[in-house]
């Protein structure tokens, strides 16, 4: 988006996000390697519950940028500055009050550069009480200046932006939801505003928008009236004021409008999305302010916002509807005659509100969608035929907590293992060798299985799954029963073609939290370290028999309280296995246990994290032949909505160097290691089950990470897994997804 001087350059982008709320981005020239893709929405984060999203070059590169507000307890808009390929950097924080509504962007002191006005509560975060609308002068390289506040009617749910009066200078309209009225406010041309004037409308306005209605060069008012199930319309007199409202009926609880020539007539028409209904309401524009007897079209469930765009490129406006309730974007792509084609579905994984932008400057529309949850803006690029690319579900079973990677049936394709804590199984989910995967096959475990993987170890060259199951009191209808219930580590041991024998059972702590595999004791033969997340302060060694039963090997090594992930690395060098543990604790750090040889562990080397650390990872990530550590810190609150990956760099002789901490996503349970730009330098991924998506930080090759990129999956992921499964060469993702009890798989695309 280039800027264009005076006022009115950004009229038409304000009156655009004032219909439907949301974000736009462009492109920039990057070498190949530089960036990662996957066939999925990409999730950005965004501050405390995102809930509306507005457009603009806010520092005046060429590419386009993002304003998010959110609606629960931050005081600032998170700007989000554009690479120009679709993605973005992390948010910059604008101060401006707390309990944001929405926001619109304008140039609001005719500089050429664009500002921002937010609609939100009065500082006690009262929903009585008059509301505020925030004025933020852009200083044109992404920052702004401290706002300037105007007090506008009880609670300002909807800002649009238009020349009202016809001077050349942009003026505010704010639809006050708890007052039945629209504020104007006419500006100065300076960046400052009026005292508002109230019109009346009806009760319970969510939605204003501007157009003008009647052809007479005057912008005019629609506004959705949510109690009322009609829209107002107010026709403009040219100087600020309106004409009295007159209503025109649409669906039930009418929460957003949109704007547009949906019949090709050169007039205006409206479309509208009815929250009560699940539908969209399409009035005709009859070009004198009236319009014609609403038609329907159905859409997802709760839909809450609506954008207009030409998705398939064939010159017709189509719709682009966000249902809150189903967590997904509904594209109606329309007929040209003001008739729209049944709905397609894209999930987003949350969806308040939708704005549309050439995000990647490939000419072809896309979506920004603000999910009113979680910590993130999803981004869906078109495929410029009406369709979205997305992650590509597969059911599995209750509570998906832990999913790995392996070829079970031995056809030369991989293959997905599912724990599944709900059901107290493991799905195996065959391979068909570009990407997708037969229905699953479930296996029995132990009570609560939290985590799986995969080893021969009976040594018959066929893959077998190692389950740890939790059986925590908590899950347990009974827990006088359930708490008398041991937790332990189930071994299925595979047949060779994707179906396993029925599980034996090995005791190992009292709560199994994560296993890692690999020959502790040096005779050839697979072992397991099982951590204990809340029974006990070690880790479990089970030495393997070499027929798929295990032994315990005397007494398990101390590692501090609760540990709940470990993995294995030789980190002093001395061809060894040795282990590091991280535990659950606020306190955070971790321990590293080095290796005898025999079974056997040295007692604990620390090092230091973030708090509540929640999985580790290893791998070289400096090329210096050392192996290194990753640690996602995980858990999310209001308070602290981000979380940060701790990268510990390590010395050869078990020791690591100070952690570097890296932003991350939420409640996270999953980090992992693989090389997924093609670079030849590490990279990491890891699950963000607050955001609901899979964050990749792309390895510089000297031990530091670009900022993190974010691709959406299902809701409330909780695992990740590193596969090839499309045969291309290139590592994809399998995510489990505790909240929508599937697995996502990422097919990765990016150019190398």
């Amino acid at each position: 988006m280039t800027r264009t001087s005076g006022p009115l350059g950004w009229l038409v982008a304000a009156t655009l996000l004032a219909s439907s709320a949301c974000p736009t981005l462009a492109p920039a020239q990057t070498a190949p390697t530089q960036t990662v893709s996957f066939i999925a929405r990409r999730d950005f984060e965004a501050g405390t519950y995102p809930h509306s999203v507005a457009v603009a070059d806010f520092n005046g590169d060429g590419v386009q940028d993002l304003a998010v507000v959110g609606i629960a307890l931050s005081n600032d808009v998170s700007v989000l500055l554009g690479n120009g390929d679709g993605t973005f950097r992390a948010p910059i924080s604008v101060p401006v009050g707390s309990d944001q509504l929405s926001v619109v962007v304008g140039d609001f002191n005719g500089d050429g550069v664009p500002d921002l006005a937010v609609g939100r509560l009065d500082s006690d975060n009262n929903i009585s009480l008059p509301g505020i609308v925030s004025v933020s002068l852009g200083n044109g390289d992404g920052t702004f200046q401290p706002p300037v506040n105007y007090t506008v009617g009880v609670y300002p749910w909807s800002v649009a932006v238009g020349d009202l009066n016809r001077d050349g200078t942009l003026d505010l309209v704010v639809a006050n939801a708890g007052d039945n009225d629209v504020s104007i406010l006419l500006g100065n041309g300076d960046g400052t505003f009026g005292t508002p004037a109230n019109v009346p409308v009806g009760q319970d306005p969510f939605s204003v928008v501007v157009g003008d209605f009647n052809g007479d060069g005057v912008l005019d008012l629609a506004v959705a009236n949510s109690i009322d199930n009609d829209a107002s319309i107010l026709l403009g007199n040219g100087d600020g004021t309106f004409q009295a409202a007159v209503t025109f009926a649409v669906g039930t609880s009418p929460r957003s409008l949109a704007v547009g020539d949906f019949n090709g007539d050169g007039t205006l028409d409206l479309a509208v999305a009815n929250e009560g209904d699940n539908n969209a309401s399409i009035l005709l524009g009859n070009g004198d302010g009236t319009f014609q007897t609403a038609g329907t079209f159905a859409v997802g469930a709760t839909p809450r916002s609506l954008a207009v765009g030409d998705f398939n490129g064939d010159g017709v406006p189509d719709l682009a509807v966000a249902n809150s309730g189903s967590g997904n974007v509904s594209v109606l792509l329309g007929n040209g005659d003001g008739t729209f084609k049944a709905a397609a579905s894209f999930p987003t994984g949350g969806a308040a509100f939708a704005v549309v932008g050439d995000f990647n400057g490939d000419g072809v529309p896309d979506l920004a969608v603000a999910p009113d949850s979680g910590y993130t803006v999803a981004v869906l690029l078109g495929n410029g035929d009406g369709t979205f690319p997305a992650a590509a579900n597969f059911p599995v079973g209750g509570r998906p907590s832990s999913v790995a990677v392996g070829d079970f049936n031995g056809d030369g394709v991989l293959d997905l293992a599912v724990a599944n804590e709900g059901d107290n199984n493991v799905s195996i989910l065959l391979g068909n060798g570009e990407g997708t995967f037969r229905p699953p096959t479930t296996f029995a475990a132990g009570i609560v299985p939290v985590f799986v993987v995969v080893g021969d170890f009976n040594g018959d060259g066929k893959p077998d799954l190692g389950v740890a199951n939790s059986a925590y009191c908590c899950t347990c209808p009974n827990p006088r029963v359930c708490g008398r219930v041991p937790g332990g580590v189930s071994v299925l041991l595979g047949n060779g073609d994707g179906t396993f024998r029925a599980a034996q059972s090995v005791v190992a702590g009292g709560s199994p939290g994560s296993l890692a595999v690999g020959d502790f004791n040096r005779d050839g033969v697979l072992d397991l370290a099982v951590s204990d997340q809340y029974q006990s302060n070690n880790v479990s060694i089970l030495l393997g028999n070499g027929d798929g039963t295990f032994r315990v090997a005397g007494e398990n090594p101390k590692t501090g309280p609760y540990p709940t992930s470990v993995a294995i690395g030789d980190f002093n060098g001395d061809g060894g296995v040795d282990l590091a543990v991280v535990p659950t604790t606020s306190a955070g750090g971790g321990a590293v246990l080095l290796g005898n040889g025999d079974g056997t562990f040295r007692a604990p080397l620390t090092f230091g994290t973030g708090t509540y650390p929640a999985s580790v990872a290893v791998g070289d990530f400096n090329g210096d032949g050392v192996p290194d550590l990753a640690v996602y810190n995980g858990g999310c609150d209001l308070s602290t909505p981000s979380k940060t990956v701790s990268v510990l760099l390590g010395n050869g002789d078990g020791t690591f160097r100070a952690a570097v901490d890296y932003p991350a996503g939420c409640n996270s349970t999953s980090v992992t290691v693989a090389d997924f730009n093609g670079d030849g330098r590490l990279d990491l991924a890891f699950a963000n089950q607050g955001g609901s998506g899979v964050s990749v930080l792309l390895g510089n090759g000297d031990g530091t990470f670009q900022a993190s990129l974010t691709f959406g999956v299902g809701r409330g992921p909780v695992s990740v897994a590193v596969g090839d499964f499309n045969a291309d060469g290139k590592p994809d993702f399998a995510v489990a997804n505790r909240g929508t009890g599937d697995v996502s798989v990422l097919i990765n695309n990016t150019l190398r």
